[in-house]
């Protein structure tokens, strides 16, 4: 995205990285896009800024207008193992889809945009508490800044996972396109990227890559950080990164959200038509399924917990204290956990002083079997740790 930038702006990017508050990001940008040179090069940088600092001034407004000590009305405490929000165009069906996972009560209504603030549930599945929250509406423009935009960004940003509400009966490709280009235009890609790059500014250490390069040297990724008179920092790199990725990682870094697809209203042989158009285009890029959240088959809870296991690539683990039973709530942790991993999770002391572990699996050909450190965990399994 960056194009020659000269030496002057550069240095300017870095105090918008600096900036603490919404107002000096502001003024930041600000003295940033008055030191970019305005030419074809530029186009899409120019953009993304004047988009930002619109966004910015909209909070700033936001938070006058608020009382002193009022908490949002965007504010929902994280609970349970995982945070999934859901999403959709306007009268897709995400209240009464959240209606139908877990016990909460969002209003149902044919009124456009019922829903204005954030509604939590939670839905169980195999011991696993996944909290579910109902986003108000996305529509063409809400990565501007719009209504309620900058809040239901930055609660998607903070979850583990979206769940993308279509309306089958309401040209659901058109409401795909919208939600995924405003999620674009607000940094948020539900499209597992090749490359990601993570960049850490340091107070020491000088410039640290972790990770793949690829084209560019470590030496050519000091001098590009030099350019823009970073000194020290930890650059994480998943995949293989060139030079362009890494700068691009400074200006517009994206936060890859995992994602599942729900055709919610499907009850009809032209609804189903519209679910293979939409395989066609997702293909096996992010998770698709179909329902109906007003007429439910009765099976729906246990699907979508599944499929949201599945898309986070978590597994069940259940500890064990000797002598006594396995703990009734399994610890949720990522598919290729070893047993080390748990004990440093558990408590430091059982990290830094393991001797051994006890496994029951019903994959292992006999229950318990003693383990190693690095004995990898699978779903189900139950770990008593000694040291």
């Amino acid at each position: 995205m960056p194009a020659n930038l000269p030496a002057e702006a550069k240095a300017k990017w870095l105090k918008v990285m600096e900036a603490k508050t919404p107002e000096e990001k502001l003024r930041a940008l600000q003295e940033f896009l008055a030191a970019v040179p305005k030419h074809k090069g530029t186009e899409k940088l120019i953009k993304m800024i004047r988009r930002k600092m619109a966004i910015l001034r909209r909070e700033i407004e936001e938070s006058r207008r608020k009382k002193v000590g009022r908490r949002s009305s965007f504010f929902i405490r994280r609970e349970g193992d995982i945070q999934v929000v859901i999403i959709g165009c306007t009268n897709s069906g995400k209240s009464s889809f959240l209606r139908l996972l877990t016990n909460a009560k969002p209003e149902v209504s044919e009124v456009p945009f019922t829903t204005k603030n954030p509604v939590p549930g939670m839905l169980i599945h195999k011991g696993v508490l996944i909290q579910l929250i109902e986003g108000p509406a996305i529509f063409e423009g809400i990565s501007h800044g719009k209504a309620w935009g900058p809040q239901l960004m930055t609660l998607i940003r903070n979850s583990d996972c979206l769940i993308i509400i279509l309306d089958a009966k309401n040209e659901p490709l058109r409401q795909l396109y919208t939600i995924v280009r405003e999620l674009e235009e607000s940094g948020i890609t539900i499209v597992k990227p090749k490359v990601q790059v993570e960049i850490h500014k340091e107070r020491s250490g000088g410039i640290r890559v972790v990770g793949q390069l690829k084209e560019c040297t470590i030496d050519d990724v000091r001098k590009l950080m030099y350019g823009y008179n970073i000194h020290h920092a930890l650059i994480r790199i998943k995949g293989e990164a060139t030079l362009d990725d890494i700068e691009r990682a400074l200006f517009a870094p994206k936060v890859y959200k995992p994602a599942i697809i729900v055709l919610n209203k499907v009850d009809s042989k032209d609804d189903y038509d519209q679910v293979e158009k939409l395989k066609s285009i997702v293909r096996d890029k992010v998770a698709l399924i179909a329902l109906s959240s007003f007429k439910p088959k009765g099976n729906e809870k246990e699907i979508i917990g599944e499929l949201i296991l599945k898309t986070l690539d978590l597994i069940r683990v259940y500890t064990k204290e000797p002598g006594k039973d396995p703990s009734p709530r399994p610890l949720v942790v990522k598919r290729g956990t070893k047993v080390i991993d748990i004990a440093k999770r558990i408590h430091s002391y059982l990290f830094e002083n393991f001797k051994y572990a006890k496994v029951w699996s019903k994959y292992l050909p006999y229950s318990p079997q003693r383990v190693g450190p690095e004995y990898v965990l699978r779903d189900g399994d139950i770990v008593e740790i000694h040291a």
